[in-house]
């Protein structure tokens, strides 16, 4: 299941002394995903499987999206697709326990969504150097200078200029597990885990992230 994964929120970070080294540490905490739909290479051409996480209230979800959020007497606050190579292993209802599919040590991949910093100058959206800060140069410090030649007389496409920047999804590849331990939630007092990764992981504080099993068995 090299596409298997879990849908987990950043809670932040920390760090951790190895050999004498200061280490960062993002932490995510997953809180009890629950199986609640599947997809079958005879009805939708690939095999899938729909799990729902955390808890949420019946009104933050619209009246077409009823089926999916609620199992039983649980109202999910995420549901996600995951591609899986064998549904037969799973069931209705099936809580995931976090520790048979991921472990210390292992090499997982993390996506997520950077931070939106809006609209964004060539020097902050690209690294340009800017211009000169003196000899001639006046309010112009930080313009991008000449966009194209007097032949063609337009501007090429995937020119480098301003724009909007941020809010783009993101994966880290081949990020080391430190550890993974279960926690009860302070919010919810619903029982979920904690899993430590080594470096950064794209994505404000409390935002969603996924965190699959990476295609590589090492570095």
């Amino acid at each position: 299941m090299k596409n298997f994964g879990l849908l987990c929120r950043k809670m932040g970070m920390s760090q951790v002394i190895c050999d004498g080294k200061f280490l960062p540490l993002t932490l995510l905490y997953i809180e009890s995903p629950v199986v609640i739909g599947f997809k079958t290479m005879e009805r939708d051409g690939y095999s899938a499987i729909l799990v729902g996480f955390g808890h949420s209230k019946l009104k933050h979800w619209n009246k077409s999206q009823h089926v999916l959020c609620q199992h039983e007497e649980r109202i999910f606050e995420k549901i996600k697709e995951f591609r899986v190579d064998d549904v037969e292993r799973f069931s209705i209802g099936q809580e995931i326990v976090i520790k048979d599919f991921f472990g210390e040590n292992d090499l997982v991949s993390v996506q997520g969504i950077t931070l939106g910093r809006g609209f964004s100058g060539g020097i902050k959206r690209h690294g340009f150097k800017g211009l000169r800060a003196s000899h001639g140069v006046s309010v112009s410090h930080r313009s991008i200078g000449s966009t194209g030649s007097r032949t063609p007389s337009r501007v090429w496409k995937g020119k480098k200029m301003p724009g909007r920047y941020g809010c783009e999804t993101v994966t880290i590849k081949n990020v080391k597990v430190k550890y993974i331990e279960e926690q009860t939630s302070l919010m919810t007092e619903k029982p979920g885990s904690i899993i430590g990764v080594y470096g950064a992981v794209p994505g404000s504080k409390g935002s969603f992230c996924s965190i699959y099993r990476s295609e590589r068995n090492r570095i």
